[in-house]
């Protein structure tokens, strides 16, 4: 199989500013090469079991030199695989893509470069400058900063200084007392409006508005620091009204989430808002729109058992009820009814129940329709309604391999004959063992733990470090995930009364006075 490599631009730092094709792109690739990321949340569309290879690319510093890189894309694609190159900016606006390009083209390797939204013209948009304006800028004109120390011979500062429109630097804060000394020499006046946007599109962004003939003292006084970037010219002026998105940002700084840094342990889907079944985009945002930074990062893997489920529809006969306690165990169920090509008329005499409307929603999906479905998760809601049905009946518990036995215990009790069936595997996903690490570094405002095995996960996962959690607060989904932290000493500082994830989202949104 012939494999290809995309050139893909990550856009300037907002994950938001992402284009639809490169994130399509990157969730179906085998393999993604990326330089150092402004939002790590970019890198986490990608496949759980895709090759992650950071070669760590910055200003003033690349640990791994380009002829390498190169030779690493090539290898790669040259063994059949979907390849990203992962990019900030734009791949051919200063980020050397071209170069990459054309050794590939040398090489007869199939690519396709997929532009995305450069710094140059995000960065200033962002800070309220729109790089050119009617009657006050017709043209941008856009330079690496970069060096401009070491090639300010080759560059006709001369000519430079005698541009019209609004000239940009890119990763030049190194150099701005150069830029601006050959701008000033060469004839540019010293009241030119000019700024420094350090860290644009984050929530870190900070602008410092001046002139050209003082632009470097403030710079300096604002303890600006790389990334950042420069814009001469006078539109700059436009900034003061316009700026926008720190305004946004100071809005925010007025609520207590604003900063705080939330780790969520428990998965993200597209489809979250609709099954209720991981933490969707929009309750994310709900946070965000709070001012708050959050770490995605899910701690578990999982991976279907069908041997079990298989011999489950051999011996259907044999139960009265089919039990599943989350929406993993039935999408495994729905696998394996389509891999035994299983005709769900055969289920006909079983009676179904569900823990919850999200794995309900997924029986639905391969037209299983829940006999008992209790209004409020948990397995305590569902015994309860189960004690009420007929007893002596057989049960069979199709749940994950370190869950149901609480629901099992109590189906005994109640006169049910209850065998489980391990339709899923956890198991801790040891990729994000090192994101972890350096997020608990940096520290946690907010801990997020939807299930006993996304704790004890991360405790595996973090070792010693997992400890840094109790300067945290924490937030559990519901009673049973509670005595599980509880039970290793830490403490739970709320559960939603809602227990599943939109209740918790809305629950630490509201609830801004605990912190």
């Amino acid at each position: 199989m012939e494999g290809k490599v995309f050139l893909v631009g990550a856009g300037p730092g907002d994950p938001g500013l992402l284009t639809v094709k490169a994130a399509e792109i990157i969730k179906r690739a085998d393999s993604i090469i990326y330089d150092r990321l402004a939002n790590r949340e970019i890198i986490e569309l990608a496949r759980d079991d895709a090759e992650l290879v950071n070669v760590g690319k910055e200003p003033g510093r690349h640990p791994v030199p380009q002829e390498e890189i190169n030779a690493i894309l090539a290898r790669k694609a040259l063994e059949g695989k979907t390849v990203v190159r992962l990019k900030g900016g734009d791949p051919f606006v200063f980020g050397r893509g071209g170069e990459e390009a054309l050794f590939l083209s040398g090489k007869g390797i199939p690519f396709e470069v997929i532009p995305g939204i450069t710094s140059a013209v995000a960065v200033p948009a962002y800070a309220g400058i729109p790089v050119t304006h009617r009657e006050m800028s017709f043209a941008i004109h856009i330079f690496t900063g970069h060096g401009c120390a070491q090639r300010s011979k080759d560059m006709d500062w001369k000519t430079i200084s005698k541009l019209d429109g609004t000239l940009i630097f890119l990763m030049g804060i190194g150099n701005l007392d150069k830029i601006a000394e050959n701008l000033l020499a060469c004839g540019k006046p010293p009241e030119t409006p000019a700024a420094i946007v350090m860290e644009g599109t984050t929530p870190r962004q900070k602008t410092v508005f001046g002139r050209l003939s003082d632009i470097s003292e403030k710079a300096m006084s604002a303890e600006i620091k790389n990334p950042a970037l420069i814009a001469v010219g006078d539109v700059v002026e436009l900034g003061k009204v316009l700026g926008w998105y720190e305004n946004e940002l100071n809005r925010k700084k007025e609520g207590k989430l604003f900063g705080k840094r939330i780790l969520i342990t428990g998965s993200l889907s597209e489809e979250g808002r609709k099954n209720g079944a991981a933490f969707s985009p929009e309750e994310i945002s709900l946070l965000k729109d709070k001012g708050a930074e959050v770490i995605y990062c899910p701690v578990l893997k999982i991976s279907p058992a069908y041997h079990a489920l298989e011999e489950l529809l051999e011996n259907m006969e044999s139960f009265d009820w089919l039990i599943f306690t989350s929406k993993n165990g039935a999408k495994s169920f729905a696998g394996a009814l389509r891999k035994k090509r299983f005709d769900v008329r055969r289920l006909k005499s079983v009676r179904i129940a569900a823990t919850g409307a999200s794995t309900s929603a997924m029986l639905e999906e391969c037209f299983l329709y829940p006999d008992l479905v209790p209004k409020q998760y948990a397995s305590a809601n569902l015994l309860e309604m189960l004690e009420k049905q007929e007893c002596g009946g057989t049960a069979a518990v199709i749940t994950s391999d370190i869950g149901g036995e609480e629901l099992i215990s109590g189906l005994k009790r109640a006169g049910f004959s209850a065998k489980k069936v391990v339709a899923y595997k956890n198991e801790p996903d040891y990729k994000k063992r090192g994101r972890l690490l350096r997020e608990l570094d940096r520290g946690i405002d907010i801990a997020v733990f939807t299930s006993p095995s996304t704790f004890r996960y991360m405790q595996t996962l973090t070792g010693e470090a997992f400890q840094k959690i109790k300067n945290a607060r924490i937030a559990a989904i519901g009673p049973v995930t509670k005595k599980a932290v509880e039970s290793e000493g830490f403490r739970v500082d709320f559960v939603p009364d809602e227990h599943t994830y939109e209740g918790l989202i809305k629950e630490i949104a509201k609830r801004e006075n605990w912190l």
